[in-house]
């Protein structure tokens, strides 16, 4: 064996012991932890305020007031609002459906034939200064 000097020391690695790694992984997981919790208190209180809210009606058998439809580039907009499972519970978001085929009535309103299949209420009027699909609302209860 070839020498490597006197002064040369061998340094012995040392092992992580079992106690540091434990204490480690609870710190993971406690930031984890807390991350989550963060999460969920931003998407319950703070998001949920800044979302825009909207008033919404059922369609009379296809007939809604003029409010409810809006210029679109293709024609008339008419916004409904379909209700979603999300991560944190129920959210709501638009659904904007071109309309083609409407007919004004007499005593002022539409008669929508897109609105007497559709499911979903319709937006009456909102807080935001447009509404785009897919976007996530909350729910006026005035």
């Amino acid at each position: 064996m070839k020498s490597k000097g006197r002064h040369h020391t061998v340094q012995a690695r040392r092992k992580p012991s079992r106690k540091t790694s434990r204490i480690v992984y609870l710190c993971i997981a406690a930031v984890y932890f807390l991350v989550v919790v963060g999460a969920t208190a931003y998407s319950l209180t703070a998001y949920q305020e800044q979302l825009p809210q909207v008033e919404l009606i059922k369609p009379d058998r296809g007939r809604l007031p003029p409010e409810c439809l809006t210029d679109g580039p293709d024609g008339k907009i008419m916004n409904t609002v379909e209700r979603q499972e999300g991560p944190w519970g129920q959210r709501y978001v638009i659904k904007q459906l071109t309309v083609y085929a409407y007919q004004e009535l007499p005593e002022g309103g539409f008669f929508v034939y897109e609105a007497v299949s559709n499911e979903n209420p319709v937006v009456r009027s909102t807080t935001a200064d447009f509404l785009w699909d897919g976007m996530e609302v909350s729910i006026s209860l005035e």
